[in-house]
């Protein structure tokens, strides 16, 4: 890595609409918060890792965050009362060597290498990126009375995610203008935008959903359930692919020789070349599957 990153996670919230709290529950064996920096020290692109969590949490936290101690430098820091001052708070520590900051939020636990690839390559073009999707659903712009007083074109909406990459000094000063002028920032690009710089957005289809009201817990769970090591049974997926692989192959070959064998018009070989095109096409099949577990799973120290 070139140019040094660090990251901020966000895990000082209050779990309100969960109603319990998330960062510290068991979610298929482990904390949340476990999940989440384990995803991070994967993607081997950070230089150390801020942790903003609740005041007076200290204790809590260090003994869930214990078993990843020894892979990456891991430092706490007090949050604020609104999500903004506890970005504040990390971006007060982030080491003057790191170039590029990331943020991201600790109920987020399916970043991926690729992911945060794809976002800090965006970043060093323009010095702030996020990724995120066009939205899907009809959206409304409704009153406190309940009743909808119109309707939002989505073609030109999208909803944003983290992690969000920045260069630092970038975002440091864009928090410092920021704050002078008020107002409440539930996303750090909204803060860059606040000052006039540009925000690159980067399209991402992959699982990366924030864990927010208990039916996202049950999803998570299922997820993780899939996975490997702290997620579960991902080998055994990455094991039947693997062996689909290997009997497509030799199928493949074989159609192949017996194509080149039997006269053209014949219907033998019409029937040679109908097995290799379903063989072809179960190959893209394998190909497009063993993407998506790379994605949800990805391999310990790969």
């Amino acid at each position: 890595m070139s140019e040094p990153l660090s990251a901020v996670v966000v895990a000082a919230g209050r779990s309100q609409r969960m109603g319990f709290d998330k960062i510290l529950s068991p979610l298929a064996g482990w904390p949340l918060l476990v999940h989440t920096l384990e995803r991070l020290i994967q993607t081997e692109t950070l230089a150390e890792i801020i942790l903003v969590i609740r005041p007076g949490s200290d204790a809590e936290i260090k003994a869930a965050i214990a078993p990843l101690a020894d892979k990456i430098n891991i430092r706490l820091v007090p949050g604020g009362e609104q999500r903004q001052d506890s970005v504040q708070a990390g971006l007060n520590v982030v080491a003057a060597s790191s170039e590029y900051v990331m943020i991201h939020d600790a109920a987020r636990p399916f970043v991926t290498k690729e992911l945060v690839d794809i976002v800090l390559a965006a970043a060093k073009l323009t010095g702030a990126a996020v990724c995120g999707a066009p939205c899907s659903d009809s959206l409304k712009q409704v009153g406190e009375d309940g009743l909808v007083r119109g309707s939002l074109d989505r073609t030109k909406l999208w909803t944003v995610q983290t992690p969000q990459i920045f260069r630092t000094q970038l975002l440091r000063e864009a928090y410092r203008l920021a704050m002078k002028t008020g107002g409440t920032y539930t996303d750090d690009t909204a803060v860059v935008e606040k000052i006039g710089h540009p925000v690159q957005i980067v399209l991402y289809h992959g699982v990366n959903f924030k864990i927010t009201t208990p039916s996202d817990w049950k999803l998570a769970d299922s997820y993780i359930q899939l996975g490997e090591g702290l997620y579960g049974q991902g080998p055994t997926l990455r094991k039947h692919l693997h062996d689909l692989n290997n009997h497509l192959t030799p199928l493949l070959g074989y159609t192949y020789l017996l194509s080149n064998e039997l006269p053209p018009d014949s219907r033998g070989k019409k029937f040679a070349t109908s097995i290799q095109t379903a063989g072809e096409r179960c190959q893209a099949t394998a190909a497009a599957i063993q993407k998506i577990i790379r994605e949800l799973f990805p391999r310990k120290n790969a």
